[in-house]
């Protein structure tokens, strides 16, 4: 085997690579062992190892070969990688200009068939999330027009339901994990416990589906009828009275207050479960 050989794959017969003499059965039996190729050489332990396991190791065998042999791909086989390399590397553009189109943080699996036309995007001007095909138009350089038909996959992570929910339940941390989902409509799921846990659905979901933000809502911590602390602050100073809640309200909710004393009606923001405050302009 001399210095350097040239394949066209991974893997190779040692019969490809190398010139074998001998009785013609043994010498096609040793031709037929198959090398792989790692690192883009192939070793004379390598061989050696793969003779005594082809059925010859009761044959005296001589090998004359370096201690590494280096492998080089042959020219059809580099040009073809190289076409497929840059088919890849325009098809992962793509796919960049297609998230941009629809303004999209998750990710897309663009498809199609034939070649990228050269220029630049003409349509269309946008894309919806979840768009399931698509024609794009391309204008190069001397104003020809090209389009090319492609099929998208939609998927980001969001967090799906460990078991189904009624309406009005409250959700806790055990009832969501973390999935690649596959987007089939526009929407926003909620990605992080933190967005939920704690708050309730608005509607009935089941196992296994994400959770759009639009149908969680703050779980409410004071119910009408409640009696609260109402605070006002005024400069230094803070004035506290008894109130009732005309409304439910979770944190951060504005609802109305009767003071008790008064049986003034104020607008007031929820702070605890027992307390709101009225903010002064």
């Amino acid at each position: 085997m001399p210095d350097v050989v040239r394949v066209e794959t991974d893997a190779c017969a040692l019969g490809e690579v190398a010139d074998i003499s001998g009785p013609q059965a043994l010498a096609e039996q040793a031709g037929r062992l198959l090398l792989v190729i790692e690192n883009g050489i192939i070793t004379r332990e390598q061989v050696i190892a793969a003779l005594k396991v082809s059925g010859l190791e009761n044959i005296r065998v001589e090998v004359q070969m370096p201690e590494t042999v280096r492998v080089e791909r042959s020219s059809a086989l580099a040009s073809t990688q190289a076409r497929e390399e840059e088919r890849e590397d325009r098809t992962e553009d793509l796919a960049a200009l297609v998230k941009s189109l629809a303004a999209w943080d998750g990710e897309v699996e663009v498809r199609h068939t034939g070649g990228i036309p050269a220029g630049r995007l003409v349509s269309p001007a946008s894309i919806v999330p979840g768009t399931a095909s698509a024609t794009l138009r391309f204008r190069d350089a001397a104003g020809t027009e090209r389009s090319l038909a492609v099929r998208l996959t939609w998927t980001q992570p969001a967090l799906v339901l460990t078991r189904s929910l009624r309406r009005g339940d409250v959700i806790n941390d055990a009832d969501v994990m973390i999935r690649q989902i596959r987007v089939n409509r526009p929407g926003v799921f909620a990605s992080r416990a933190s967005e939920v846990v704690g708050r309730s659905i608005t509607r009935n979901l089941s196992q296994g589906e994400p959770l759009p933000l639009n149908l969680v809502i703050n779980t409410p911590i004071i119910e009408r009828g409640n009696s609260v602390t109402i605070l006002v602050r005024s400069g230094g100073f803070v004035v506290r009275a008894r109130g009732e809640a005309m409304e439910n309200g979770a944190i951060g909710d504005t609802i109305r207050v009767r003071n008790v004393s008064s049986r003034t009606i104020v607008t007031a923001v929820v702070v605890t479960d027992d307390t709101v405050e009225v903010k002064m302009p």
